[in-house]
């Protein structure tokens, strides 16, 4: 038996460069999905772009009826070669098992999975309805004016030899060298992920119309599963699987800290204290249970006074203990809290005893852990493929954050935290490589610079790459030559980064570009330059430069260049008035997202562009903390220290704090939305789909980003 698929169905944001793939073929007695019959099954099973040409599966099926001649004739099989074979229910559960919730790809793969599906409604067998993509379909959209998307024109154009043309398997490993020759193409195309690409089917609308004419979509029932609606792109509503997957018995704290009645609030709080907990439980002789929370015991101080030590826990205990069983799944759970307004739920066992206590607070603990296990796997990462699955789970990551109650904001800086962890590993890797290749180590000291949005903590979910060098003053290498160690360390980094789905920067902001690649005398000087020649190109490197970080670092002299970096640039700036004002005048200017007459401006489709909105206070942040010499690099931070350097008012600071968290927010969800619709993310956000509250509180958030102004100015 084939080895078969294991894991979690792959869902829109799975990348195609790590993609479990089954590539399936099938022969039939005809081209009638409804009435033909399957007489042979082929299927090759693929991981990202590589063929696994051990895993196979190939069988021969009677059909249960005359093979017709004319079919013979295309595929070769006659009745005699079928006779004695197994029906197609005996041979079911074998494929099923093969394909397990790997996606499937083949050559007008709706063809095969009708007359699969027709078969299994035929034989009473369960047939579970896999995710799929069409080479021929994907064909058409990406190569205009294509002659025929037939699998023989196909593997002409991508160099594919076809063996065992006519049979189910030869056909099926043709296909599979079509879509591996693909990938390049795909990338090329920004199509990245299976969402991604199954959008890129549904564009070749002409031919996704001839298979629906032929009833390739349709149920055997005569229900259409796959009705025009379902083939065109929508937005469904990104849920957290962490809360769908979980149960109260696998997060809860176990055994519950128990505690007398009589026991004092002294005592209490001094066990409370030592094992870590906010709550414990009460008991009574009489059996019954009550919980005494950290609140409880500070009502009692405030109503007490220092008496309050020696009140008794029974006295001022939660009673009852509201509880649920141990198997109810985790958003039950939280709906119950919010409901009831608790921090604190008891979680029963089968008997209906109390066996553990559910907290927010552990529930944001096994958030953290979440977010480490990716950590571990960007670290033991080696290749680009196994980065991508960590950028794939970014969605997901910051869906569950989200639903947690998470500030945007913080979620932003756990996705950065990520970005910037699969910026070192492609760094470590990129070293290694050229260590293996005979490149020796780091001729100098350098520093890798992650700059923009990921350098001050704010990436969201459509990225991009803004990197840089800094490399010691020593090195005498030629920096622009291809040859140089640096220059092929950095083309590397910036090549990894693009593979696992950090695409390269459309504005050239990378250190493969000899400009953002420099020694940090030549860095100084260029900022120098930047300073007595401000111009509108200059002020689009500073908003980038100035929010660096450095992620890799050759030793502890690499991280003293950044240092130094950041202190001497941050100087010239402050010496540097015109520079000063220029930014200043950048950052006061209109709201690129308000029209002439103060209405929020729309696209075609009803979205409007939201970074550019927020870019008044996230460069006028900037500019104010580059003024005063502080070094903090998030948008909010810099806004409450230069607040409070200038005697700004706190609350104003506060309200552009919130405003920016808010426009935040509003792109992080959309974002979320649109890569389970298989929509590439961007930071533009379809007003239609926001709650009235929302497009209210958006209309006066654009009318208040001015208020920056009045802190540069202060």
């Amino acid at each position: 038996m084939p080895q078969t698929s294991g894991g979690a169905a792959a869902g829109a944001s799975a990348p195609l460069i790590a993609l479990d793939v089954v590539v399936l073929d099938t022969e039939t007695t005809g081209l009638d999905v409804r009435q033909d019959r399957i007489i042979q099954i082929g299927a090759v099973r693929m991981h990202g772009a590589d063929i696994l040409e051990t895993q196979v599966f190939d069988v021969i099926v009677d059909p249960g009826i005359p093979i017709p001649a004319g079919s013979s004739r295309v595929h070769g099989l006659l009745d005699a070669d079928v006779a004695g074979k197994p029906r197609f229910a005996e041979v079911a559960g074998a494929l099923l098992d093969f394909i397990g919730t790997a996606v499937v790809v083949g050559h007008s793969i709706n063809f095969d999975l009708a007359v699969l599906r027709n078969e299994a409604h035929r034989h009473g067998v369960a047939w579970k309805e896999p995710r799929w993509l069409d080479v021929a379909l994907m064909s058409v959209a990406i190569t205009p004016g294509l002659v025929s998307p037939s699998l023989d024109n196909l593997a002409l154009t991508y160099g594919v030899t076809i063996e065992g043309r006519h049979t189910a398997l030869g056909d099926a490993r043709a296909t599979a060298g079509v879509y591996a020759a693909m990938q390049p193409r795909l990338l090329e195309k920004g199509v990245r992920t299976l969402g991604e690409a199954e959008n890129l089917g549904r564009a070749a609308t002409a031919l996704v119309a001839q298979q629906q004419g032929v009833g390739w979509f349709e149920r055997p029932s005569g229900k259409a599963e796959f009705a025009p609606a379902a083939i065109q792109t929508g937005s469904r509503r990104a849920i957290d699987s962490f809360l769908y997957r979980q149960r109260l018995e696998d997060v809860m704290s176990s055994p519950p800290i128990c505690i007398d009645a009589d026991c004092s609030l002294r005592e209490a709080s001094r066990l409370m204290a030592e094992k870590g907990i906010g709550c414990a439980i009460v008991t009574r002789d009489d059996g019954t249970h009550g919980i005494l929370s950290e609140r409880d015991i500070l009502r009692a101080l405030a109503e007490k006074g220092a008496e309050a030590s020696d009140v008794a826990a029974g006295t001022v205990m939660s009673v009852p203990v509201i509880a649920a069983p141990g198997d109810t799944f985790l958003y039950r759970a939280l709906g119950l809290m919010a409901r009831r307004n608790l921090r604190y739920l008891g979680v029963t066992g089968a008997s209906g005893e109390l066996v553990g206590i559910f907290t927010l607070r552990t529930l944001l603990r096994e958030r953290a852990l979440a977010t480490l296990t990716l950590g571990d796997e960007i670290a033991a990462a080696s290749r680009p493929r196994e980065l991508a699955r960590v950028q794939a789970e970014l969605p997901s990551l910051a869906a569950g954050l989200l639903s947690d109650g998470l500030d945007a904001r913080a979620v932003a800086a756990v996705i950065s935290a990520e970005r910037r962890a699969m910026a070192t590993r492609a760094a470590e890797i990129a070293e290694g490589e050229l260590i293996a290749a005979g490149r020796g180590a780091a001729p100098a000291d350098y520093a890798l610079l992650v700059l923009g949005s990921a350098g001050r903590g704010e990436s969201l979910l459509a990225p991009d790459q803004d990197n840089a060098l800094v490399i010691a003053d020593g090195y005498r290498g030629d920096l622009g030559s291809a040859e140089d160690w640096f220059t092929r360390f950095a083309t590397r980094v910036n090549e990894i980064l693009d593979r696992a789905g950090i695409p390269y920067c459309d504005s050239g902001v990378m250190a493969r570009n000899r400009v953002w690649r420099r020694r940090l005398s030549e860095w100084l000087n260029e900022v120098r330059s930047w300073a007595e020649h401000p111009t509108p190109k200059v002020l689009e490197n500073v908003d980038i430069f100035f929010d660096f970080t450095p992620v890799h670092v050759s030793s502890t002299a690499g991280a003293r260049l950044a240092e130094t970096l950041r202190n001497e640039a941050t100087g010239i700036v402050q010496a540097a008035p015109s520079l000063l004002t220029t930014m200043s005048d950048g950052a006061s200017g209109r709201n690129a997202a308000l029209g002439l007459f103060g209405r929020i401006r729309k696209d075609g489709s009803g979205r409007t562009e939201l970074k550019a909105a927020m870019l008044p206070i996230v460069a006028g942040a900037r500019t104010a903390a580059l003024r005063r010499g502080i070094g903090s690099l998030p948008t909010a931070q810099r806004i409450r220290e230069a607040a409070a350097a200038a005697g700004y008012p706190e609350a104003d600071a506060a309200l552009l704090v919130d405003i920016h968290g808010f426009l935040m927010r509003l792109i992080l969800t959309q974002q979320i939305a649109d890569i389970e619709a298989g929509v590439k993310p961007s930071n533009r956000v379809d007003l239609n789909i926001l709650r009235r509250q929302d497009r209210e509180r958006l209309h006066d958030a654009l009318h208040r980003t001015g208020m920056i102004r009045e802190l540069l100015q202060t």
